[in-house]
């Protein structure tokens, strides 16, 4: 660690672990920082469970799609075994990248010099190297990394060693499985290009003290700021929970699956599983935000809306998935403008740490937790 990554850290510890009535945000440098977004992608990303997909995204054999994870490009492919793996998209030749978007065949060949591989990532087929001595096919296979489906959310992990996913979010899924999150049908995508911190977007999306302020009219008469309340989970994921106005029961779009609590019925709930997947989990749906880190101030942003077939079984439809993404993207929209004028705030020189209110305990928290994997040998 170098020395002024050590001090960002120290002057971090002195800001965030504290009582949440005694603590600040991270410093500002922790959003703007080259350094402290290098120590992130390799000791926060690459070490631990990243979303990046669902598996209806690839029901069938030699379906694939393109993503990188901390800088590492990855093709997610469902092989003839029906298992999903999260495969190495750096040719073994001479490193051409290996697909773009969704794909699917039964077989991945590289654009540049035809090695084909098998969807397991074993090559092939590999034309005119009979003469290079000693080759062989078998040592140049694709490199595979970890990948779990959970609730079914594909997850990767680069490092080989983390601990099982499923171990580490069971009381979460013990939370979830009313929902039955694995059939869910995706019933709608939207992409946005973010220029700001990662960091800057959980911050907004684990907290409901801006209610009133940037969502006045379409979040704050039905789950007002006051009322929220972050939980203390001490787990790997944050949690905020937002009732209704008057604990009334809230009006869905869809129809909620029996089984699903009453207290989900009268307000909603959001949830950062750490590092990064942002899950707001309503009664009748799930919006889930994906991002695509490529920088230290840039991520891709696709939010996904995620209902179960039975939750769609009303009239109109098509028409309330329509007003679904509709609505979601009028509300991001409307969060873009707090996160784009806090990423230029945080480039100010009188910029320092700020303190933190009640209503914003999730954020704490997941800031706890990241000083932690950024100090972790």
């Amino acid at each position: 660690m170098s020395l002024a990554l050590a001090d960002l850290m120290e002057e971090g510890r002195r800001a965030v672990l504290r009582p949440l009535a005694q603590a600040s945000t991270l410093p500002p440098a922790f959003y703007t920082s080259p350094e402290i977004f290098e120590a992130e992608r390799e000791r926060v990303f690459r070490r631990n469970w990243v979303s990046v997909g669902r598996a209806s995204e690839i029901p069938n054999a030699g379906d694939r799609f393109r993503i990188d994870v901390a800088g590492e490009p990855l093709l997610i492919v469902r092989g003839k075994d029906g298992e999903v793996r999260a495969l190495s998209a750096v040719c073994r030749h001479r490193w051409m990248l290996l697909g773009i978007g969704a794909e699917s065949s039964a077989t991945i060949s590289c654009p540049y010099h035809k090695w084909t591989y098998a969807l397991d990532g074993s090559l092939m087929a590999a034309p005119l190297m009979e003469q290079a001595e000693g080759f062989e096919r078998g040592n140049c296979s694709l490199p595979s990394f970890g990948c779990e489906i959970w609730n079914g959310f594909i997850f990767v992990n680069l490092s080989g060693d983390a601990e099982p996913l499923a171990r580490s979010l069971a009381p979460l899924a013990e939370e979830f499985a009313p929902w039955k999150m694995g059939e869910m049908e995706i019933v709608g995508r939207i992409e946005f290009d973010q220029p700001y911190n990662w960091k800057v977007l959980v911050d907004n999306f684990m907290e409901a003290y801006h209610h009133f302020a940037i969502h006045p009219e379409t979040f704050e008469p039905n789950y007002p700021a006051a009322i929220s309340w972050p939980e203390e989970t001490n787990a790997p994921w944050a949690a905020l929970r937002m009732p209704h106005k008057g604990n009334e029961l809230a009006d869905p779009l869809f129809k909620p699956l029996k089984g699903i609590p009453d207290r989900a019925r009268r307000g909603f709930s959001v949830f950062n599983v750490y590092p990064s997947m942002l899950l707001a989990v309503l009664s009748d749906s799930v919006i889930w935000y994906r991002m695509e880190i490529d920088g230290v101030g840039h991520f891709k942003l696709t939010v996904y809306l995620l209902a179960h077939p039975a939750s769609l079984d009303v009239p109109d439809a098509e028409t309330l998935k329509t007003f679904l993404r509709e609505g979601t993207s009028a509300v991001h929209m409307e969060d873009i403008v707090a996160c784009e004028g806090v990423q230029m705030g945080l480039m100010s020189g009188s910029a320092r740490a700020g303190r933190l209110s009640h209503l914003e305990g999730a954020i704490h928290e997941h800031q706890k937790w990241l000083l932690a994997e950024l100090a972790r040998a």
